[in-house]
C-alpha cells in the first residue's frame, strides 16, 4: 500500500506499520465484510477480558481495503523463536500449552461464533468427503459435549509473538466452546503442517524431529495444566480434521488428511 512499510503477509491479511506503536491489519480483497468485523468485535471483546493479546483500536478502510488498527507487539514468533534457537523447544512448548490453557479457563456468552456450529459449515464444505463419510463424522461431532469456554480457533507457536511479553494473536476464528476440541485443532496442525515442495531433505528431516518434539511437549503439558485427559482431545480430531479439508490448503496436504479421516472412520466400523 502507498505510503504504508510493509512487515508481514498472510493468507487472508497483509500487515503494515500504521504510526508510533500500532500496526494495520489491511484484509485481501473477496473476505467477507461480517468476517473481518467479526475479527474486530471478537478481538475487543478478548482484549477487554483481560487476555495478552494486542490491543485493537479501530476498524477502517484504506485505499477500499478494510482494515484493523492493532497495538503492535514486540518481539519474534514463538516459531521463529523455536527455528533459531531449537535447545528452547521444550520451554517454548510448555509456554503454548500454558497460555493455551489460560484461554480455556475464560468462560464466555458473547461469541458470535460457536464451535460445533463452525465445525459443522467446514465438514458439510470438505469437497474430498462423500456423503455418506460426512454423516457418519457429522454424527461423531454431534455426540461430543459442548462447551462454553473460550476457544482460539488456531492456535499454533505462528500466532505467538513472544517479547516483553507474549502476546497472542489473530482471532478471528474466535469462538466459544470445548476446550478439548480446540485443543485438538492445535495437535493437527503440529502434526499435519506442510513443508515447502522445495524444502531441502536435510532440513525437513530436522524440522519434522522438532514438529514431533513440540506436539508430544505441548500436549504432555497441556494435558497436565488443564485437567483434561488425552482421551477427550483425541475424540475430537476426526472431526477437526475432516474441517480443516474446507481451507486452503496444498493438495498433498489434503491427501494426506483424507487418508488420515478414512483411516479413523474404517478403526470405528471395524467390528
Amino acid at each position: 500500500m502507498k505510503g504504508l512499510k510493509p512487515i508481514g503477509r498472510g493468507r487472508t491479511a497483509d500487515i503494515f506499520e500504521y504510526g508510533d506503536g500500532k500496526i494495520i491489519k489491511l484484509f485481501k480483497e473477496g473476505l467477507p465484510q461480517p468476517v473481518m468485523e467479526n475479527e474486530y468485535t471478537t478481538s475487543v471483546y478478548i482484549h477487554s477480558l483481560g487476555i495478552p493479546t494486542p490491543e485493537p483500536f479501530e476498524l477502517l478502510e484504506v485505499d477500499g481495503r478494510t482494515g484493523i488498527v492493532y497495538e503492535r507487539a514486540s518481539g519474534h514468533t514463538m516459531l521463529r523463536i523455536m527455528m533459531a534457537k531449537p535447545w528452547q523447544i521444550n520451554r517454548q512448548s510448555r509456554q503454548l500449552a500454558e497460555l493455551h490453557a489460560q484461554i480455556h479457563r475464560h468462560t464466555v456468552t458473547a461469541m458470535r461464533q460457536r464451535q460445533k456450529d463452525m465445525l459443522e459449515q467446514r465438514i458439510a464444505a470438505a469437497s474430498l468427503l462423500d456423503a455418506e463419510e460426512k454423516e457418519q463424522i457429522l454424527d461423531i461431532l454431534d455426540r461430543l459435549p459442548e462447551g462454553n469456554q473460550l476457544c482460539h480457533g488456531d492456535f499454533h507457536p505462528d500466532n505467538i509473538m513472544v517479547g516483553d511479553k507474549c502476546r497472542i494473536l489473530d482471532w478471528m476464528t474466535g469462538m466459544s466452546g470445548n476446550p478439548a476440541g480446540d485443543a485438538a485443532r492445535s495437535v493437527l496442525l503440529l502434526s499435519t503442517g506442510s513443508l515447502p515442495g522445495e524444502t531441502p531433505k536435510l532440513i525437513a528431516a530436522m524440522i519434522e524431529l522438532m514438529r514431533r518434539r513440540l506436539k508430544e511437549v505441548y500436549l504432555t503439558h497441556y494435558i497436565r495444566v488443564s485437567g483434561i485427559g488425552s482421551d477427550e482431545i483425541e475424540q475430537w480430531l476426526l472431526p477437526v480434521a475432516a474441517a480443516r479439508l474446507a481451507e486452503w490448503l496444498p493438495d498433498h496436504e489434503k491427501q494426506g488428511l483424507t487418508e488420515l479421516i478414512r483411516a479413523r472412520l474404517a478403526q470405528i466400523r471395524r467390528p
